[in-house]
């Protein structure tokens, strides 16, 4: 083991002890009065005081069919079907079991209708447990949000999540497959205007707990809207600390002085799309020198001191 390494664990097991001592003389000293931050719609909550819901393997939980969920969507889009029905209807919820099998963890589940799916959740079991061990138990539940979280069984009851992610666009310059978005495949362009933009933020501020305030600006490709800078500079106004974007890089790594302008716009970090390094790492995506493209983007983005966050996608028999 090198000394580095023995140095990081003789520290590690050092803050464990000190972290112990501190409990042992803290559990026993008298409760103070609690303390209630501004963004908090009452005082924090103790550990015992936090609700936890089923963690651990085998379980039950809830989830949906996929093909059911796809045929909503396009009888929804063909005017067949409310929009409404996505909230009242509760369609393709089913039931689901978290099980381990073959060093992997797995979520199977069945639709009466389209038979039974399975997908590989986690690949690291014990890691997977380490990472419910920290759950530090459900937050405080949500004050105020009537007019905003009106999803049915989706809805958000507990808390907030640590960052809203708002697509400006499904349009893109690329044409990816797979895309999770199908952008530039759906016969219809749907781009938010900036007071569309405005109206979900100022909603989005309206409830209690309004802590962790980040913003994730997505698309398709965010940076072909029109409202990608303007939005960042409302957001900042308004109260949000940070904003990133999900981008390909295409339009940093075409102008220079884009990633600068978006940095005055308060873009924090760019979540950059890199599926691997060399041009042939990315020739699924179908622009034979993406890579170098790439490459210019950061370089683009570092120089205008935009931090940089490279987001792989996994895709079956390319590079998984």
């Amino acid at each position: 083991m090198s000394i580095s390494r023995r140095a990081e664990r003789a520290f590690v097991e050092a803050a464990k002890l000190a972290w112990k001592s501190f409990q042992a003389v803290n559990t026993r000293l008298p409760e103070g009065k609690p303390f209630q931050p501004k963004w908090a719609p009452r005082p924090l909550l103790k550990s015992y005081e936090r609700t936890r819901p089923p963690l651990g393997f085998p379980r039950e939980t809830d989830s949906l069919c996929p093909t059911c969920v796809k045929e909503v969507r396009n009888a929804i889009i063909r005017g067949e079907r409310d929009l409404q029905d996505l909230v009242t209807g509760h369609p393709g919820e089913i039931k689901a079991m978290l099980l381990e099998e073959d060093g992997k963890i797995i979520m199977r589940k069945t639709c009466e209708k389209h038979g039974t799916f399975e997908d590989v959740i986690s690949i690291d079991p014990d890691f997977t447990r380490r990472i419910e061990s920290l759950f530090p138990g459900r937050d405080f539940k949500t004050v105020g949000d009537e007019l905003v979280h009106r999803h049915g069984s989706s809805n958000i009851k507990y808390g907030r999540g640590t960052v809203m992610t708002i697509d400006l666009t499904n349009r893109c310059n690329m044409m990816c497959n797979p895309c999770f978005m199908d952008a530039n495949q759906v016969g219809y362009v749907h781009e938010p205007t900036l007071d569309d933009l405005k109206e979900i933020l100022d909603r989005s501020i309206s409830f209690k707990p309004r802590r962790q305030l980040a913003l994730l600006f997505s698309g398709g490709e965010p940076t072909v809207a029109p409202t990608f800078l303007p939005i960042m500079r409302y957001a900042t106004e308004i109260g949000y600390y940070a904003n990133m974007a999900a981008t390909n890089g295409i339009r940093f790594a075409q102008d220079p002085e884009f990633a600068f302008e978006a940095y005055d716009a308060t873009l924090n970090t760019a979540y950059l799309q890199f599926d691997g390094v060399g041009n042939e790492a990315n020739s699924h995506r179908h622009i034979g020198n993406l890579f170098d493209v790439k490459l210019q983007a950061i370089e683009n983005l570092a120089k205008a001191g935009i931090s940089i966050t490279l987001v792989v996608t996994i895709v079956n028999g390319i590079n998984n």
